[in-house]
């Protein structure tokens, strides 16, 4: 079952998201509750040619049908002379742009019955073969020769591969998360990937297909997959009248029964995304499972580790429901004391204000990291930071971490550690004894950090100079999330056997979309919301990987906003010139109206925190 003990409920609730020689093209991820297989029907086939149609039009339609992957873009090669609709390559990574496509008669001069036109776009990044989407902003200027045919104009000419656009690839693909494991806790690790819709039938074998793949580059050393690199499907996944999954794979050499086990959980995760509760898992036809099989989501959420088995993040059972955490509590560091939205204090010195707390979250066990600030020495002008750890409610104690600052610490989602960034340069992190004993300062490897040039003065163009102010990792555990310089830092969480950790496959996100933020919070584990100083969009949520940027309703806020608390699946929490607000996401997008809610009894300048 995956409820948290009547000890860990008191704990918490103690303590405690242009046609006219110009023409131009205008311009969410998966939810954790289940969806039936047939939910994402397919789309509705892009439309042909118009007759009569000039270059401009053409090229506009193209790229438009370029969306649509049925039957090796049918769609698209309409628009192409029979030539080069029999010789066009499709199959490089397409490359995905902004909604703002234009398409303009290029400069080359033409024979009569030709023209040249070239399209102008902002690259956003690629789709990979696997399904992963991998930012890299840049400039699209591509040329398409077309020949006028029988009084129709279509193109003869143009470039491999694909230009779409980021709608339309949307519009066209459903997100599904592939599930792998960490490395050292072999708890799970969600990978998220956009799978084409068409066609419809052969979406639960094309689903199990990326996750065969092995994980993504965005989570080196951060996942790993018990699946043996070479397995296949011996063939293609099939559905039972009542809905079980049958699947059957191959190559997979000699398995032993805790790596079976383990196979049986990725594979049941990941298809549970797309709506199938219930998988008869075969290896060469004979059961994975001799004892069990046909393995339910059900089964693989009992079969988790209590603390694991309770994280948001994780498919929802159809019948036991959620993680059962709608009363999970958010610290409010509130001048200096500790609060629970509710307005009450927390518990303990923390709640009294015995340690000038500036900043705190507590971990899904019920232990808590405070950020406290005191007087530094005879300068009354100079504060001292440090991080106190210890149980909720109780007396809490020195980390050994401590300087002039210290962001918002935030644990993972085991509670065994809490991280932090020191003066706004150095991320570091401290590592917990034992359940609700001390913990003890451990190093972390940051030379990916470092390379961007966070934490630093300004240094390369393109770099990411500034102090780092904020921190928080994913609820999986697998990636961190930073601010430097406004502008937020994504990286994986690598860990080795011996204890060590470093921060790996570090990017910047969006930077050309998403800057001035001052905090951010996951929403879910591929989504993040970020909060700061911009009036047009102080509050936006962008998933993990770059591709899709929504701004939030700002009724009701008074930029800048400068802190905010979320989870998945509860409302957010932000703090901005006016007092604190909150509210609510449904799947990670604004449910309940699109006005924010003042929390009575809080001002201005408060740092609320979720568990994690």
């Amino acid at each position: 079952m995956r409820h948290r003990s009547s000890r860990t409920v008191l704990t918490l609730a103690v303590l405690l998201a242009v046609l006219a020689g110009c023409a131009s093209v205008p311009g969410s991820s998966d939810v954790t509750v289940l969806r039936r297989v047939g939910d994402a029907a397919e789309p509705t086939a892009p439309p042909g040619p118009a007759r009569d149609a000039g270059p401009l039009e053409i090229v506009r339609g193209w790229v438009l049908a370029s969306g649509s992957t049925a039957e090796r873009h049918q769609a698209a090669r309409g628009f192409l002379t029979p030539a080069a609709a029999g010789t066009w390559d499709d199959g490089a990574a397409p490359v995905v742009v902004n909604d703002q496509v234009d398409t303009v008669f290029s400069d080359r001069p033409g024979l009569v019955g030709e023209a040249a036109v070239r399209v102008r776009a902002t690259a956003l990044g690629v789709l990979t073969p696997e399904g992963a989407f991998v930012a890299g902003p840049r400039s699209v200027e591509v040329d398409v020769g077309l020949t006028e045919q029988n009084g129709q104009w279509r193109i003869s000419s143009l470039p491999t591969g694909t230009i779409v656009r980021r709608s339309d690839l949307r519009a066209n693909t459903r997100p599904v998360r592939a599930w792998f494991l960490d490395p050292q806790r072999a708890s799970p690790v969600s990978d998220p990937r956009y799978l084409a819709t068409s066609p419809s039938r052969s979406v639960p074998t094309r689903t199990l297909q990326y996750l065969l793949a092995g994980p993504s580059e965005a989570l080196a050393g951060a996942a790993v997959s018990s699946l043996p690199v070479g397995t296949t499907l011996r063939s293609d996944v099939t559905l039972t009248p009542d809905g079980t999954a049958v699947v059957d794979l191959s190559r997979t050499g000699p398995l032993d029964e805790p790596r079976r086990r383990e196979i049986a959980q990725q594979v049941t995760l990941t298809l549970a995304g797309i709506g199938v509760t219930r998988v008869r898992l075969l290896v060469d036809g004979e059961p994975l499972l001799v004892a069990t099989p046909e393995v339910t989501v059900g089964d693989t959420l009992a079969g988790l580790p209590p603390e694991v088995a309770r994280r948001p993040d994780l498919p929802v059972d159809p019948v036991v429901g959620g993680p059962g955490d709608a009363e999970v509590p958010v610290l409010v560091a509130d001048g200096g004391r500790l609060r629970l939205l509710s307005g009450e204090p927390a518990g303990g010195p923390a709640g009294r204000g015995a340690y000038r707390a500036v900043s705190a979250s507590s971990s899904y066990g019920g232990d808590v990291a405070v950020v406290a600030e005191d007087t530094a020495g005879v300068d009354p002008n100079a504060t001292r930071a440090r991080l106190l750890t210890g149980v909720g409610g109780a007396e809490l104690a020195a980390s050994g971490i401590e300087g002039r600052s210290l962001a918002r610490p935030s644990w993972t989602p085991d509670g065994t550690e809490v991280w932090s960034v020191l003066d706004g340069g150095t991320v570091v992190r401290a590592v917990r004894q034992g359940p609700g004993g001390a913990v003890r300062p451990v190093a972390v490897d940051t030379s990916a950090l470092a390379a961007t040039g966070a934490g630093t003065t300004p240094g390369a163009p393109g770099s990411i100079s500034g102090s780092i102010s904020a921190l928080r990792i994913s609820p999986d555990g697998s990636r961190i999330a930073l601010v430097a310089g406004g502008r937020v830092l994504v990286g994986a969480i690598a860990r080795d056997g011996a204890g060590g950790a470093r921060l790996g496959s570090v990017f910047s996100l969006r930077p050309e979309s998403v800057d001035q933020v001052l905090d951010l919070g996951w929403t879910r584990t591929d989504q993040l919301v970020v909060v700061g100083n911009r009036a047009d969009r102080p509050v936006t949520l962008v998933s993990v990987d770059g591709l899709d940027v929504e701004s939030l309703s700002t009724t009701n806020l008074t930029p800048p906003v400068t802190a905010v608390a979320a989870r998945p699946g509860r409302p957010l929490v932000v703090a901005d010139q006016g007092g604190t607000w909150t509210l609510p996401l449904n799947g990670g997008s604004p449910s309940g109206g699109d006005v924010w809610q003042a929390v009575p009894g809080f001002g201005a300048s408060t740092v609320p925190a979720y568990p994690g």
